[in-house]
This record gives structure tokens, C-alpha cells and sequence, in this order.
């Protein structure tokens, strides 16, 4: 039995504490302070997370020297920015996109062993819930987001999250098999989605819980690295998106509310930096998955046994 990482505690902890005062005191924060909480929260747990990438695309030997190193930058702020460009001429069709690659993304949270469908249809439903408990509110985000005709989506959303929910559950039975935390957080995230605001159940499970376990991942896959070197790249790849959107923030006042102008920085701005970061792991998945085929071939070729030699023909 797998010991639970440390990341498993903090979003228990915070998560019991934030369910236990919305069901005793339902203290709902005002909208733009929930989506000025995000906004911090993502600067500090969210974007780090994704940081390390540079020295993961190292690893998988996507660069080498300042040739390849300038070159992946520039794949990568130009994947980046055509996310931003299709939202900006599409915007419904890119919230979906944006739903559908966060659900295998997220869904890789939990049971790497099991089949990718399964993995996405548990972030598929860790998606869907909040608007199966608030549709109207989920609406509202996605409006904001994309325009009118993004409320269909949050509708669609509700219609199937009862069905998603009982499939969630049955998840955590699975996992409960193999990895007790799995189920544990599974059921946590289900009652965090059911008890809470929309952004406040995001909030916490995306800090707390994918973020700081890809970014504990993160620094133990890159532990053969100096650590300065390690701590330095994050500063940095986190520091550059930032003064980014600082910037956006800047050009644009004025042209929305604070809160519809934070909301789209970050859920945009977060849809920007996600599809690299995902092409990215799985390239990684991939390379990981080649690995093993290759160690399972090997050690199969080491362990038969060596054929006798045939006795030659005598011939006739």
C-alpha cells in the first residue's frame, strides 16, 4: 500500500476546513473576491506548477544548447498565443477545447494505471459537478468567458453530472483497491464540488491538490539538476506569464469590470499555458511508456533460456 504524498494532506485539510464552513456558516465570499483569490493563489500554486517545463523538455531531449533552448521558447510562447488568438475569434468553441483537454489533464490526477478514458471521465465529471449543483452561477463564469452561448455548455454540464457523479464514486471504489488516497481524494473532491461556489471548489483543488502535486512531482523528476538551478527556472517561468498579464490588465482597464477582466486573465490565460504543458507530459507519458516496453523486452530476452545447439545434418 502506497503511502499518501504530502499533497494529499493539504488538500484534505483544507478541503474538510472549507467544506465544514460553507455547510455550518455558508460564508460565500463576494464573486471578485473568490476570482482575486484565484488569481493569487494560481500566480503562487498554480503557474509554478507548469514552470519546470523547459527542464522536462530537457529531459525528454527536445533542445540542447542555446540554439534548442531559444527554439522550444518560441514553440511554446507560440502555442501559448495561438490559444489566445483562437479564443479571441472563437471563444465558444475554444471554452469547450478548453474543457475537454483540462478533463484528461486533470484526470491524470489519479489511477495512472488505468485506462486514459476512465482518467478523463473522472475529469470529465470533476468539471461538470460544480454546475450540476449551481448551474446558474456556472453559467454566469462561462458567459463571461465566451459569451451568451456558452451557457448551453454549463447546461449540458448539469444534465449529465448526476451520472458523472456515480461514475466518480465508482472511481473511488476502484482506487480505494490500490491506493486508499486515490479514493479518499476522489470523495473529497466530489463533496468540495457539491458543498461549494464553482470557484471556490477550483480554487482549492487546483491549488492544492493538481498543482502541488505536479509541482512535488516536478522537483523529484528534476532532482538530478542543482536545486538552485531547479528554483531558478520556476521563478522565472512563473515571473514571465505574470508581467504578462499584468500588462494585459493595464492596456485593457477600463474596458470591463475588475472582476470580468481578472476572470478572463486567468481562466484564459490559464487555457494559453495548459495545451503546451499537456502536449508536453505527453511527450513524456510517452517516452515513459517506451521505456518500459523496452526494460519488459529486455528482461524477457535476459531470462529465456539459451537454446541447445542443434546437432548438424549428416547429410545423405
Amino acid at each position: 500500500m502506497r503511502r499518501p504524498p504530502l499533497e494529499t494532506y493539504l488538500f484534505t485539510g483544507v478541503a474538510v476546513a472549507t467544506i465544514l464552513a460553507f455547510l455550518l456558516a455558508d460564508p460565500e465570499p463576494p464573486l471578485v473576491v473568490q476570482i482575486a483569490a484565484i488569481a493569487i493563489l494560481a500566480a503562487l500554486l498554480g503557474i509554478p506548477h507548469g514552470a519546470l517545463d523547459p527542464l522536462v523538455a530537457r529531459r525528454l531531449g527536445l533542445w540542447r544548447g542555446p540554439v534548442g533552448f531559444g527554439v522550444f521558447n518560441l514553440v511554446y510562447t507560440a502555442a501559448a498565443v495561438a490559444v489566445i488568438g483562437l479564443w479571441l475569434v472563437a471563444p465558444l468553441p475554444s471554452l469547450v477545447l478548453f474543457l475537454v483537454v483540462s478533463a484528461v489533464h486533470f484526470g491524470g490526477d489519479w489511477m495512472r494505471e488505468r485506462s486514459p478514458w476512465l482518467r478523463s471521465l473522472a475529469g470529465a465529471a470533476l468539471l461538470s459537478l460544480p454546475a450540476f449543483r449551481d448551474e446558474d452561477a456556472v453559467a454566469g463564469l462561462y458567459a463571461t468567458l465566451a459569451g451568451e452561448g456558452a451557457r448551453s455548455v454549463a447546461a449540458a454540464q448539469a444534465a449529465i453530472g448526476l451520472p458523472l457523479l456515480v461514475l466518480l464514486l465508482g472511481l473511488a471504489v476502484l482506487a480505494a483497491r490500490r491506493a486508499p488516497h486515490e479514493a479518499v481524494e476522489l470523495g473529497l473532491v466530489a463533496l468540495l464540488a457539491l458543498t461549494t461556489p464553482p470557484l471556490v471548489f477550483f480554487i482549492v483543488y487546483f491549488c492544492t491538490l493538481h498543482s502541488a502535486r505536479h509541482l512535488r512531482e516536478g522537483f523529484v523528476e528534476e532532482r538530478a539538476q542543482p536545486r538552485r538551478l531547479t528554483a531558478l527556472v520556476v521563478v522565472a517561468y512563473t515571473v514571465i506569464p505574470l508581467a504578462a498579464a499584468a500588462l494585459f490588465l493595464t492596456a485593457t482597464a477600463g474596458t470591463a469590470s475588475l472582476d470580468d477582466q481578472l476572470l478572463r486573465v486567468v481562466f484564459i490565460g490559464l487555457a494559453a499555458l495548459t495545451v503546451p504543458h499537456m502536449a508536453l507530459i505527453a511527450l513524456g507519458d510517452r517516452a515513459l511508456r517506451r521505456a518500459a516496453a523496452a526494460a519488459a523486452t529486455d528482461a524477457a530476452d535476459a531470462s529465456e533460456p539459451e537454446r541447445a545447439p542443434q546437432p548438424m545434418s549428416s547429410g545423405s
